[in-house]
């Protein structure tokens, strides 16, 4: 009995010192708590844009469609429009701010404040496409910022990865790889089976194929920034090959949700489309990167007392009654 004591008790000083190594690194290592205010900066601005380029991207696609007499979701006439284009722009200046915000801060962090350009497409849509939202839907989009504003409050001040390497270490592991597999061939079931049969009776067809291809676009870019802030502070980065996988799978999913939102929105309501689409992909990017940071390693009280709050700003009840 004493030698087991004595196991125990050594056992119990080496996870002490391991923890209080850990916290020593972390404090030691950590980045500047100015950088979650860059961050949230940085997709604040990002939301503005992306919120302004739903509606001018629809606007676009509607008058493409009225020009070259396309039904909705076929053809490519919107990309001889200048609306489309405008938009477009918008979009990849939204989405190059939400890149580099994603290297300051955590991905759920900026995900969530995508909050702002479901306000700013909702009411834009109001003026110039004339689409009304409905009491339960205006409840929604406040909702989705009173979520934003809880995770914004709540969440981590620095970024879960600081190098590619740390990334790789993530990434190649079999639990995360066989989820993302999971995602890519759920994504083309639907983009080739299910998409040309309920593609145009149920925006989940698309929206889905965005959100999931999105959330694993989210992680792979924060790994991307997390190296080239590393980079600039002197680790170098550019000659790890993994590097360059990431970056050409970035270009591959933003492709990809590029061309089905494009789909869902020019057959459904803007004002639909953008909140749904917000809330669905928010929801893919946490589950995403609780898989590749191994977030779910806990008992399954402390998982639901983080999850919900950051999902469900208000008690689950309250929904029933």
């Amino acid at each position: 009995m004493d030698q087991t004591a004595r196991i125990l008790d050594t056992a119990h000083q080496i996870y002490a010192r391991a923890n209080e190594t850990d916290t020593t690194n972390a404090n030691t290592e950590g980045r500047p708590a100015s950088y979650k205010a860059i961050g949230i900066g940085l997709a604040v601005g990002s939301g503005l844009f992306i919120g302004t380029s739903f509606v001018l991207k629809k606007v676009g696609l509607l008058k493409a469609n009225e020009k070259y007499q396309q039904a909705a979701g076929e053809g490519y006439g919107y990309l001889k429009n200048a609306f489309w284009w405008s938009g477009m722009s918008l979009m990849i200046l939204g989405e190059i701010l939400n890149f580099v915000a994603y290297a300051f801060t955590d991905a759920i962090l900026v995900t969530s404040l995508g909050a702002i350009s479901v306000v700013i497409a909702t009411v834009l849509s109001a003026f110039f496409l004339k689409e009304r939202l409905s009491l339960i839907g205006k409840v929604a989009c406040f909702l989705c910022i009173v979520g934003a504003v809880i995770i914004v409050l709540n969440a981590p001040t620095e970024s879960s990865v600081a190098t590619i390497q740390e990334m790789q270490h993530y990434v190649i592991a079999p639990g995360f790889l066989s989820y993302a597999g999971v995602i890519i061939l759920v994504s083309i079931f639907l983009a080739f089976w299910a998409g040309p049969r309920y593609g145009k009776k149920n925006m989940f067809t698309y929206i889905s194929i965005c959100s999931w291809v999105g959330a694993l676009s989210v992680v792979a870019t924060q790994g991307l920034g997390a190296a080239i802030v590393a980079q600039i502070g002197g680790t170098p980065q550019f000659n790890q090959w993994f590097l360059y996988v990431l970056f050409v799978f970035i270009i591959g999913t933003l492709a990809t949700e590029i061309v089905f939102l494009n789909k869902a929105l020019n057959i459904f309501n803007a004002a639909m489309v953008t909140p749904t689409y917000y809330v669905y992909f928010t929801s893919t990017t946490i589950i995403t990167s609780a898989v590749l940071f191994r977030g779910f390693k806990g008992t399954a009280i402390q998982i639901i007392t983080v999850v919900r709050p950051k999902m469900y700003p208000i008690p689950l009840y309250s929904l029933v009654i």
